[in-house]
């Protein structure tokens, strides 16, 4: 089950509680039934225990205790408190699960993303449009508006914005990072089939309960970036990548470098919209070369890719680079 394999290859080591509880469900008939009534399409144990977290601050439920202060929870009391919210709001649980996608936005990606758009820029030295797909809020495409301090060894390589005030924090297990820090974003164009608004309560209550809860600096920073993010000259668009994509293309006016980006998204997709997006990408490449920079196509790793005139070649692959953004290895 989708439990098990979350609890011993994403859980472990990250989250005590949702270990525990991903673990628990496995055994739990009545849990069970409630999870098999979530779209096929959104990552179960995410969408499921947000969905939770969410539901249990808006009912001053006293489960909401546990996801403020998980260090101190006592697992087996935790776990009768998750089974009796969902039994008291199963309808509402079911709704969310059909209202909400799980768009984690995770701000910590950038510490691998900067250096890759930089190098990018450095090589052609033009300005970039970034085009994310599966944005939700787009806060990824303000990547030169953080500082970033990325440990290598017994050294630490400064990037990004000194003067931020979002500082992002990483390590780098492979080789140094010998780029210079310049990096132009003439354009950021974040599509999605819901764009969350940070600005909107409802919205911000959400990704904030997509982060789980003894991940308290990655809360911390959401609220922190919250400002910086509004802020960012950006254009979020509602819709099938697909048609915005080549739509964007035909009527823009610049000579910017296009870079098409997604992390953590692909896996989302069927097989065949996986094919559609290749084959739009190869098609937009004969009239303009793209970056392609991607992870869960095919494999975990984050891949960049430059395509021209319908060719696709493969630039970079950065293997182990952890999900969350906390570590990644350069090559």
């Amino acid at each position: 089950m989708i439990f098990k394999r979350f609890a011993e290859l994403e859980a472990k080591g990250n989250s005590v509680l949702y270990s525990y509880w991903s673990n628990e469900i496995l055994s739990d008939e009545r849990l069970i039934s409630l999870i098999s009534k979530m779209p096929q399409s959104q990552p179960k144990p995410n969408l499921f225990f947000a969905s939770v977290q969410w539901l249990a601050l808006q009912k001053k439920h006293e489960l909401f205790q546990v996801f403020m202060h998980p260090e101190a929870a006592n697992l087996e009391e935790s776990f009768r408190l998750l089974k009796q919210l969902c039994s008291e709001y199963e309808n509402e649980l079911i709704q969310l699960f059909h209202t909400r996608l799980v768009q984690t936005n995770e701000i910590n990606r950038a510490s691998y993303l900067y250096p890759i758009f930089a190098e990018i820029y450095q090589s052609i030295k033009k300005p970039l449009t970034l085009i994310e797909i599966g944005t939700s809020a787009g806060i990824l495409l303000g990547v030169d508006l953080f500082n970033y301090e990325i440990t290598e060894g017994n050294n630490t390589k400064i990037l990004g914005d000194s003067s931020s005030d979002i500082t992002i924090r990483s390590i780098n297990n492979g080789q140094p990072l010998n780029i210079s820090n310049e990096l132009v974003i003439q354009n950021r164009i974040g599509i999605d089939l819901n764009i969350i608004q940070l600005e909107h309560e409802d919205d911000y209550r959400w990704m904030q309960s997509l982060i789980w809860p003894e991940h308290k600096e990655r809360k911390a920073l959401l609220e922190k970036i919250k400002d910086v993010n509004i802020n960012c000259s950006k254009t979020l668009v509602e819709g099938d990548f697909l048609e915005i994509i080549p739509n964007y293309l035909e009527i823009r006016n610049d000579d910017s470098q296009i870079v098409i980006f997604h992390t953590h998204v692909a896996n989302q997709f069927s097989n065949e919209l996986k094919e559609s997006l290749l084959t739009m990408i190869r098609q937009l490449s004969r009239n303009v070369p793209l970056y392609h920079v991607y992870n869960n196509m095919y494999d975990t790793n984050l891949h960049v890719d430059l395509i021209k005139q319908g060719s696709i070649i493969n630039l970079k692959e950065l293997k182990n680079t952890d999900g969350h953004g906390k570590y990644f290895s350069w090559n």
